[in-house]
């Protein structure tokens, strides 16, 4: 894999998780990113700008020294678990569920700070954490679907915000990007286990994907009997 370009496993990841699939409306300044409409009138967006976009988010996540005066929010239940996953893989520090308003300018507020750069999970369900970094004039990032407004943000990462599986990949693949320009490290090793791992799972998913694991050991366990009974 050449210098920060995505491997045929990272676009198949970014496809299979839905990363591309947007709404069924567009915002004007999000039409850029649209690479085409399905028949069910649902945007396609363009993995390649998805990515370039990835990459500007990473250099400047890379450009702030204390990594810890980054911060990551996702106000959606189903966005925390990939919010605190990458903070813990970049050192960023994570704000999950409501924000308070004032966090980031009221310093009679306990633990009140104002961020160097924020990364928003969803432009629109975090929009008032991001109104409130355009107050103390913090840069932001944000993921972006195609019917959310871009006001406020100076990054935007055309991207599937709406899935948990998207947002999981999203911020995992961001993560490698970043600790790729840093250390070296490579972006896409263990690339299923690592989105997996970002993945918010509620607990009928978890029962589901349990009960198909013993399904599928029954198999196996059958398949080897059988072969053993063969004499193979």
């Amino acid at each position: 894999m050449s210098d920060l370009q995505p491997s045929k496993k990272i676009i198949t990841a970014l496809l299979q998780c839905s990363c591309h699939l947007g709404g069924n409306t567009s915002d004007i300044n999000m039409r850029q990113y649209i690479f085409g409409i399905r028949s069910d009138k649902i945007s396609v967006i363009d993995i390649d700008l998805m990515w370039k976009k990835m990459i500007l988010a990473a250099r400047a996540f890379l450009s702030i020294p204390d990594t810890k005066s980054i911060v990551v929010v996702s106000n959606k239940s189903f966005g925390r678990k990939a919010v605190l996953k990458f903070c813990e893989a970049t050192g960023a520090t994570p704000i999950t569920g409501r924000f308070i308003p004032g966090g980031f300018s009221n310093f009679e507020i306990p633990n009140c700070s104002e961020p160097k750069l924020l990364l928003a999970a969803d432009a629109f369900s975090d929009s008032q954490t991001i109104e409130e970094c355009a107050k103390t004039k913090t840069p932001v990032i944000a993921f972006c679907n195609t019917d959310n407004p871009l006001n406020f943000i100076d990054i935007a990462i055309p991207m599937n915000n709406r899935s948990p599986s998207a947002l999981g990949a999203g911020f995992y693949i961001l993560s490698r990007i970043i600790l790729f320009m840093k250390n070296g490290e490579p972006m896409d090793e263990n690339l299923r286990n690592g989105i997996e791992s970002f993945i918010y799972r509620d607990s009928n998913e978890l029962e589901a994907l349990y009960q198909e694991a013993k399904r599928e050991q029954q198999v196996n366990i059958t398949m080897q009997g059988e072969n053993v009974a063969r004499g193979g």
